[in-house]
Order: structure tokens, then C-alpha cells, then sequence
């Protein structure tokens, strides 16, 4: 085993143990590829890092409901071992998003989208080596609200970091999905 991969195993082992300890609760989402799908984020006030395998040309979709003055934070992550050609784009859609111009397609009728764009970076951190898309920060209303990532031409393997507090928890394949993430593809 090469150098590289025996240090990706030990950051990530490292990850998976503070997972458990209190950082952010790890789920997988099996694929939510519409708004009948979404994936239902449980207790949304509460950190997460939800993991999923994009699949080229889709989008999966995440439901939050969340009470009035909630403080949404969260951004998409990628794995080291992905090209710049896979730099998912994130959007928070929903009936109380105000409409503007350029709004995707996917979006029902209606209902408004912002999306963040902007470069990945660099990131090293809590176990995990990648790239790090656009924050994307609002405070929201009472009621539920929709994150979609589209994943564009490439699939790969990404994340999303839900900020919030910092309580055990997850889930045994979410545990199992982060190391899944290492790779960008299969």
C-alpha cells in the first residue's frame, strides 16, 4: 500500500471516530433524484454530512423542515481523487425563494432557486481530503425547504456539510458511505 493511501486510511479511520464522538452525524442518501424522493434530513438543527453518489446528468434532491429564524449552512464537498470536471453546483429551492432570472429547470412552478457558483478549494480537514464548493447561508422561514445538487456531466462521489450542533449520532451506513468517498467513481 502506498504511502498516500495508508495516510488517506488513517484520516479518514480518524474521521470516522470523531464521528461518533460528536462532529458531524454521517448519513448516506441511496439517491433522491426528484422532489417525490428527497431525501428527509432528520433534525436539521443538528450537524451532518450526508453522502451520496451522484450520477452524471442528475440532481438529488434534500428536505429540511425547519422552524422560523433556522440558519442554514452548508456546502458541497468532493473528493481528492475527483477531477475539476466534477464540481457539483448547489441550490436551495422552495415555495418562500424569491424568482429570479435564470432559474433551472427543474425548479416547480411557482417556486424560487438560489444557486451558489464559484471555485472549489482546497480543503484538509475532520478526516477528509478533497475539494470544498460555495457556502451557501440564508436564514430561513418555518415550513420545508429543498437542497438540490446537481451533479452536471460527471458523477462522482460528494457530500454535503450541514453546520448545526454537535451531537453523537449517524448512522452505520453513513459511516460505511464515507469511505466510499476517497474515490470520485464505481
Amino acid at each position: 500500500m502506498s504511502n498516500l493511501r495508508v495516510w488517506r486510511v488513517l484520516t479518514l479511520a480518524g474521521f470516522l471516530l470523531c464521528a461518533g464522538a460528536g462532529a458531524h452525524q454521517p448519513l448516506f442518501n441511496p439517491g433522491s433524484g426528484t422532489l417525490d424522493s428527497a431525501f428527509r434530513v432528520p433534525q436539521p438543527t443538528v450537524s451532518k454530512v450526508i453522502t451520496v453518489q451522484g450520477r452524471a446528468g442528475g440532481r438529488d434532491w434534500y428536505a429540511l423542515s425547519t422552524g422560523a429564524g433556522f440558519r442554514l449552512d452548508v456546502a458541497v464537498f468532493v473528493s481528492s481523487a475527483c477531477d475539476a470536471a466534477y464540481r457539483p453546483r448547489l441550490w436551495l429551492v422552495g415555495p418562500g425563494v424569491p424568482v429570479g432570472s435564470g432559474q433551472p429547470d427543474f425548479v416547480p412552478d411557482g417556486w424560487g432557486a438560489v444557486g451558489v457558483s464559484g471555485p472549489y478549494s482546497a480543503y484538509s480537514g475532520h478526516g477528509v481530503v478533497g475539494w470544498r464548493g460555495p457556502t451557501l447561508a440564508r436564514t430561513l422561514g418555518a415550513g420545508t425547504h429543498y437542497l438540490v445538487v446537481e451533479h452536471g456531466a460527471r458523477g462522482g462521489w460528494s457530500f454535503i456539510s450541514l453546520a448545526g450542533a454537535e451531537v453523537p449520532g449517524g448512522t452505520p451506513e453513513g459511516r460505511a458511505a464515507l469511505g466510499r468517498f476517497g474515490r470520485c467513481g464505481g
